[in-house]
């Protein structure tokens, strides 16, 4: 029996023939995107399982887009978007889209012009419309 679109697509990316479902296999990643709730934490454990110095794989295939906590005046939320800042400054990574228009009371700043930032809203939209998906690649 053929496979699937999505079976051809994940045994392409193991180095496969093929997979069946229900199967676990690992899988070569084209992209990895994260955001301002889960990349704080998600750096944390980066850090604690490949120690403090660590880098990612590939600094031209992660994506990090802040889009849940950009317009608030909660400082906790404002301290995740500097992890994210502090991260890809330490990783050389290619694809920040900085939200840096926005104050830290969660306006956007009368003072910068918000067409000339690096921020492209909302994260599963910006993906695409980026072009950090293309068909037949794995995206986490």
């Amino acid at each position: 029996m053929g496979q699937t679109l999505t079976e051809k697509i994940l045994a392409n990316h193991s180095g496969r023939d093929s997979v069946t479902p229900g199967e676990n296999v690992w899988v070569n990643v084209d992209v990895l995107m994260t955001h301002d709730v889960c990349g704080p934490g998600t750096i944390g454990v980066f850090r604690k399982h490949f120690g403090p110095d660590a880098k990612v794989f590939d600094s031209e295939k992660v994506v990090i887009i802040p889009d849940h906590y950009i317009f608030t005046a909660d400082l906790h939320a404002h301290r995740n978007i500097d992890i994210l800042r502090t991260f890809v400054k330490e990783q050389g990574l290619k694809y920040f889209y900085d939200p840096d228009f926005v104050e830290s009371e969660g306006f956007p700043s009368p003072y910068k012009d918000p067409t000339a930032t690096q921020y492209k809203g909302v994260c599963h939209v910006a993906l695409p419309e980026e072009g950090h998906t293309r068909p037949g690649e794995i995206l986490l």
